[in-house]
């Protein structure tokens, strides 16, 4: 504040003086004074910092989506790297194809003999797996940020939030399941004790279908 910086600065001019024998004039401090004007507008504003939202519902659905994002990259990169192994079933099914006489079926037989062209348990366990995975996070990524955009949802849950004295922080988590498009939010209250908001059917307008997915996938490089 002002006034302080300024109090400061006179009582030092007055204790110099002082200490010198001369003498301070009335009224030569006063002007630091601080006014009841000052006062309030000096508490009005701590209220407002206090009061402010500066993370919201938005905010923690769209920091959920980024981490859904992150989860989903990784997931298909893993995909990726399962799809190399059935790479051996599309060469064996050209070779077959293209198998038309006694020497070129020798040929396939031979190569297959000396090459493992089997396809294992695991492999499929690892491919299912990464194609599951790649579906969920693409879901919770798609349903947080959907949420996210919803000033509706926003906008009621921030009011919710506010109501019962909780804090919409980065202690709050998320989670969205699309099976029956649910959207549960976990907020922690200032004396430990977790509450839970939860909202349902709310982002039907949101899903894609089947078709949409694939047409995307084809128009997009997949």
């Amino acid at each position: 504040m002002d006034q302080v910086s300024l109090s400061r600065t006179l009582a030092t001019g007055a204790s110099y003086y002082a200490a010198r024998g001369g003498i301070a004039p009335d009224g030569s401090v006063t002007r630091a004074q601080l006014s009841a004007t000052m006062a309030s507008a000096y508490n009005a504003a701590i209220s407002n910092v206090q009061s402010a939202t500066y993370y919201n519902t938005a905010n923690l659905l769209e920091d959920s989506a980024a981490v859904s994002l992150d989860n989903l990259s990784v997931a298909v990169d893993s995909l990726v790297a399962a799809t190399v192994t059935f790479a051996a079933v599309t060469a064996v099914s050209e070779m077959a194809a293209d198998a038309d006489t006694v020497s070129e079926r020798q040929d396939l037989q031979d190569t297959l003999n000396t090459t493992d062209m089997t396809i294992t348990d695991a492999d499929v366990s690892e491919y299912n797996t990464a194609l599951a995975e790649v579906e969920a996070y693409a879901q919770e990524a798609a349903g947080f940020l959907a949420a996210s955009r919803n000033t509706t949802f926003t906008s009621v849950t921030d009011d919710w939030a506010g109501r019962n004295n909780v804090r919409v922080d980065q202690r709050a988590t998320a989670t969205y399941n699309a099976a029956n498009d649910r959207l549960v939010m976990s907020f922690m209250r200032s004396e430990g004790r977790r509450v839970y908001l939860s909202m349902g059917n709310f982002l039907q307008a949101d899903f894609q279908t089947v078709e949409d997915i694939y047409e995307a996938g084809i128009a997009y490089g997949g």
